[in-house]
C-alpha cells in the first residue's frame, strides 16, 4: 500500500515553512527497469516527490530542510534563477535542472548528472521531446565529468556504459550508443548484464529513441532464437 500525505517543512536556504507531500511505502515493489533505470509500477511517478522546491526563494532539494551554505550561495545566480522558470520545461523539470545545478557547481557530478535524467523523465511524460534530449545530453556531459573525478554513477561499471548506451541513443548519438555496446560485447559479463547490451544494440541498429525496459530481453532472445 502506497500513501502520501504532507508534512510541514522549514527551507534550509531562507527559513520559510511550507506543506512538501511524503510517500510511505509500506510494501517493496519490484518490477521491470527502463534502460536509462527509471522504475516500475506505483514508483515510476514517485519521480514527481524526488525534489522540493521553496515556493519563497526557489531552493530546490531532495530535502528542503537540508544543505550546505556553499549551496545556498548558488541560488541567487541569474542562470539558476532563469532555469527556475523556463518555459522550454515543466516545472518540476526545472526543480530538478535547478538542483543538477547546484550539484555541478558543488562538484557532485554524479548526482548532478542523475537529476539531469530525472528532468528527461518528466519532460517524456510531458511530451517535452526536444527538452527532454537537452537533459539527456546535459547528464552524458555531468557523468563524463563524473568518470574524470573517479564518482561513481552506477551500480557498476559495466552498468555505467549501459546508462550512457542508453543515453546516447534516446538523443539519436547513434554512433557513440553502438560504439560503447560494440566495445562492452566483447567483454565478459554477468548473462543480464551482456542481454541489456544485445537489447541495445539491437535497438541502435534500428535507429530507435524510444522507451524500452529490460523485460523485452526476453522478446528478444525468443525472436533470435526462431531466426537460427
Amino acid at each position: 500500500m502506497t500513501t502520501v500525505f504532507l508534512t510541514e517543512k522549514q527551507c534550509y536556504a531562507c527559513g520559510s515553512k511550507s506543506q512538501y507531500p511524503l510517500v510511505d511505502l509500506t510494501l517493496s515493489i519490484v518490477g521491470p527497469r527502463d534502460l536509462d533505470g527509471r522504475p516500475a509500477l506505483i514508483q515510476r511517478s514517485l519521480v514527481y516527490l524526488w525534489i522540493q522546491r521553496c515556493f519563497e526563494c526557489g531552493y530546490s532539494a531532495p530535502e528542503i530542510s537540508q544543505g550546505t551554505a556553499e549551496e545556498v550561495c548558488f541560488i541567487e545566480k541569474p542562470e539558476y534563477q532563469a532555469q527556475l522558470t523556463c518555459k522550454e520545461y515543466p516545472d518540476t523539470s526545472n526543480s530538478f535542472l535547478c538542483h543538477s545545478m547546484i550539484m555541478e557547481q558543488t562538484g557532485q557530478f554524479a548526482d548532478s548528472g542523475w537529476a539531469a535524467v530525472f528532468a528527461a523523465w518528466i519532460c517524456d511524460d510531458n511530451g517535452y521531446i526536444q527538452s527532454a534530449v537537452k537533459c539527456r545530453e546535459k547528464a552524458l556531459e555531468l557523468f563524463a565529468k563524473a568518470a574524470e573525478h573517479n564518482q561513481g554513477f552506477g551500480e557498476s561499471p559495466a552498468e555505467e556504459q549501459l546508462y550512457l548506451a542508453d543515453l546516447h541513443r534516446r538523443c539519436a548519438h547513434f554512433e557513440q550508443a553502438s560504439l560503447i555496446c560494440q566495445s562492452e560485447l566483447q567483454k565478459s559479463h554477468p548473462e543480464r548484464i551482456y542481454d541489456l547490451f544485445c537489447l541495445e544494440k539491437h535497438l541502435v541498429d534500428k535507429k530507435d529513441t524510444g522507451c524500452h525496459n529490460d523485460t523485452e530481453i526476453d522478446d528478444l532472445n525468443a525472436f533470435q532464437d526462431l531466426s537460427h
